[in-house]
């Protein structure tokens, strides 16, 4: 009797930085997509539209994002909006339409570059490499500071410790020192005047 063994399929994890591509017309995404995952060695995923775009980014978050100005459900620039109230992070605006107001308002919004279609891939992808490695460097320096700042509280709660054992041994000592005199007292009340103060009293007088 033959065993018959099922196919193991292994899931694919994302490897490399995570790059959000926002285009509606699927031969640029796809262009987009490959030139990326292949010069960039990060992964890529393409979103048709602002709601795709923004289901696609709350289930993993994008190191950069580039976004096409005109979208089937709206706008890019709305959606960068979206994207920046939940996390900001670099974006690139790609318009077949470029003016100056457009440009200046995705540059309020976070665009660190504007491409006009049609547009050249190696200047695209040199882009998206500037602003992975700024944005790494961001990241590193935010874990710089929060170890910083955990090490400071750690400080903080053993000085707050040490000072609170420090207390509590002097509260020990001085009731152990208030304790001993007053057993010390206690015996020299139960001992009575000491004869020989009285005797030198005597003899001075």
């Amino acid at each position: 009797m033959e065993l018959q063994l099922e196919p193991q399929i292994e899931e694919q994890q994302d490897v490399g930085p995570r790059v959000l591509i926002v285009e509606d017309d699927p031969e640029t995404a796809e262009l987009i997509q490959d030139y990326l995952n292949h010069s960039l060695d990060c992964k890529a995923v393409i979103a048709s539209n602002g709601q795709e775009a923004l289901e696609l980014d709350q289930a993993q978050s994008a190191q950069v994002v580039l976004v096409d100005y005109m979208l089937p459900d709206g706008d890019g620039l709305a959606l960068m909006k979206q994207i920046n109230a939940r996390q900001a992070r670099p974006m690139i605006m790609i318009t077949g339409h470029a003016t100056l107001g457009r440009a200046m308002q995705a540059m309020r919004l976070g665009a660190v570059d504007m491409f006009l279609k049609p547009f050249d891939l190696g200047r695209l992808g040199r882009s998206v490499s500037k602003a992975l490695q700024e944005q790494l460097q961001e990241h590193r320096k935010t874990g710089r500071i929060n170890r910083v700042r955990r090490l400071s509280r750690g400080v903080i709660r053993e000085r707050r410790e040490m000072r609170r054992k420090m207390d509590l041994l002097c509260r020990d000592l001085v009731g152990a020192y208030e304790q001993l005199a007053r057993k010390v007292c206690a015996r020299q009340c139960d001992q009575g005047p000491d004869p020989f103060a009285a005797e030198d009293y005597l003899t001075d007088g």
